[in-house]
């Protein structure tokens, strides 16, 4: 469990001992605790034993699987092809599983930090944020998932600057290592819609009725689940509350904390991913699948609530700032409590090396 204290309090640390050696220079303060947070994930990633991570097991025979086949047998496997195509062409190179966790490591961190590093704007707050999403533990077992979410990342740069086919085509290459990735085809139209707090009174009864009619809505979704996928769809209750209530908590925070006038097509575009990311997990109840798809969205949420306290008005303020404050300590308290007692973490804890003898 030392490596987590590591990877949390040490860019907190360093965030605050930049703030008061140059209280001018907000920016250097973000990028060096954000930039030491993300190396040394990417070096837990990496180094991990193949006890951690529900999947990494699994991952190893399907890699060692894929490196045997010859070019032409590729086309039999039933895995999403880019990722049976992505597990060859690293063999071409090294069979070595480590080998294999690095580079997947390295790739998903540099497709993802790039963005955070432009957006980031409290990198105390985006980093506790961003270890309390299901996102955070999926990067040491979903390696087919973890590529796709970096795809989309990238799909989301394309979707801000208005390249409808870049963006298409990441969309596909996303969908080629993870089928979930169909729902990145909504990121553009989310994005570029106007969503504003004269909205509410048309989203929140929509959101009323998806939640109360979720088990009917999801049956008629899983018709195309089950016909265009590889997924069973059939309803398994998961209890899966807590993050609903959390994604709604922020969503109520979100609008509002700040004045729409202070809010930029970014940050509304970001807010508009959360709201969808609340509808989603209306279905998470029903089945984990739903939790998968909004794997692609909730990715964002660490980026966008320091936004929206950037954005706060006057008459929030106060409410912002303690606000902030009280987030970095209960979600800071909330890894380790959920790290220690969870048992649903994907068996990321405890953290062991590959040289480790487990």
């Amino acid at each position: 469990m030392a490596v987590f204290y590591i990877l949390l309090l040490a860019p907190l640390a360093i965030q605050h001992f930049e703030f008061k050696r140059n209280k001018i220079n907000f920016k250097n303060k973000n990028e060096t605790s954000l930039l030491f947070f993300f190396v040394f994930l990417t070096a837990l990633v990496m180094f991990r034993h193949e006890s951690v991570g529900s999947d990494t097991t699994i991952y190893m025979y399907i890699f060692s699987r894929h490196s045997s086949l010859p070019w032409g047998g590729l086309f039999g496997e039933s895995a999403e092809f880019g990722f049976v195509f992505y597990n060859k062409i690293i063999s071409l190179f090294t069979k070595n599983n480590q080998a294999y966790f690095a580079i997947t490591a390295i790739l998903t961190s540099a497709m993802i930090y790039p963005t955070y590093k432009r957006l980031c704007v409290d990198s105390a707050l985006t980093i506790v944020l961003y270890t309390t999403m299901s996102t955070f533990v999926m990067a040491f077992s979903g390696i087919r998932q973890m590529l796709a979410i970096g795809i989309g990342v990238l799909a989301y740069e394309c979707t801000r600057n208005k390249k409808i086919i870049p963006f298409v085509l990441l969309v596909l290459l996303a969908m080629s290592f993870h089928t979930s990735a169909f729902m990145l085809a909504f990121m553009y139209p989310l994005y570029h819609a106007k969503i504003t707090k004269r909205w509410l009174f048309a989203v929140i009864p929509t959101l009323a009725v998806v939640f109360v009619f979720n088990q009917q809505i999801f049956l008629m979704l899983a018709l195309v689940l089950e016909r265009y996928t590889k997924y069973d769809a059939s309803i398994v209750q998961t209890g899966a509350y807590t993050m609903l209530i959390l994604f709604g908590l922020f969503a109520i925070f979100s609008f509002l904390i700040p004045k729409d006038s202070a809010l930029d097509q970014e940050t509304i575009g970001l807010r508009n991913f959360l709201l969808f990311s609340v509808a989603l997990q209306m279905f998470a109840p029903l089945h984990t699948i739903a939790m998968r798809m909004n794997y692609y969205y909730i990715i964002f949420i660490p980026l966008l609530i320091p936004k929206i306290i950037e954005a706060r008005g006057d008459r929030w303020k106060q409410v912002a700032v303690v606000g902030r404050n009280i987030m970095v300590v209960f979600f800071l308290l909330y890894f380790f409590y959920n790290a220690y007692v969870a048992t649903n973490n994907l068996h990321v804890f405890p953290y062991h090396f590959f040289w480790e003898t487990v």
